[in-house]
């Protein structure tokens, strides 16, 4: 992901946190602009093991054209009919079906049929579901080698609703820190959440993903982004002599 193509936010840098660290406009932006890159990867991430993926994927389907008139259409309509929902992830079980569903939501009403209520929440969103040789692979994936702790509460109650929802079926459950090297050197602080880490290259062997060829892939653009922020240090020095000299 190039760091120069980046949209961030378009308020007044000097309303930011970014700004406020350091009282400069370019470095404030070129801090601001690489966090945005930074949080996008995890999407990048997806969208690769999506790619490579060895399993039939299902998703949501959309169309260029509009669905009415037959014309193209500025922004992609979603395909009615298209949507997994949790009774299409029972079905392809059924079927022994080897897939993948990635970014799967499941509605507030399915849970409720197993008991479960979301309360203030209409669903909940995994990063993937796997289906393999008849064993459910739940996964929540994090582009790193930690996750926040306290967000780490939720998805662990996640998965203890999803447990139950799968209770007839051979499942396993895996927060995936994909850039972890030994499972032993994680730091994350909570028992519970330690209990459902693998590391990237783990899951990657045991799912059939081509690990390497995924992170070389995300690798093309870093010359590029080095030379860039180079150039904007240059920039930000030339600007700091000139004003404080």
């Amino acid at each position: 992901m190039l760091i120069e193509n980046k949209k961030t936010s378009k308020k007044d840098i000097q309303e930011s946190g970014y700004y406020r660290l350091v009282r400069n406009k370019r470095i404030a932006s070129l801090f601001q602009t690489a966090h945005a890159c930074v949080i996008s990867n995890g999407t990048e991430l997806e969208h690769c093991i999506k790619k490579h993926s060895p399993y039939k994927v299902y998703e949501t389907q959309y169309s260029n054209v509009s669905l009415k008139t037959g014309k193209p259409v500025k922004n992609p309509q979603k395909i009615d009919g298209t949507t997994p929902t949790l009774n299409t992830i029972f079905q392809k079980y059924k079927e022994g079906e080897n897939c993948f569903f990635p970014k799967i939501r499941i509605s507030k009403d399915e849970l409720l049929d197993y008991g479960l209520d979301l309360k203030s929440k209409n669903h909940i969103e995994l990063d993937g579901v796997w289906i393999i040789d008849n064993k459910l692979r739940v996964t929540e994936i994090k582009d790193g080698s930690d996750f926040d702790t306290k967000k780490s509460d939720g998805e662990i109650k996640m998965f203890k609703m999803l447990r139950e929802v799968f209770r007839n079926i051979e499942h396993q459950m895996n927060f995936v820190l994909w850039n972890l090297k030994d499972i032993n050197n994680n730091s994350v602080k909570s028992l519970e959440a330690s209990k459902y880490i693998t590391t990237g290259k783990t899951f990657s062997e045991e799912i059939g993903l081509p690990f390497d060829k995924i992170n070389s892939e995300r690798s093309e653009d870093c010359p590029k982004n080095e030379k860039y922020v180079i150039e904007e240090m240059k920039k930000i020095i030339k600007e700091y002599n000139e004003t404080n000299n």
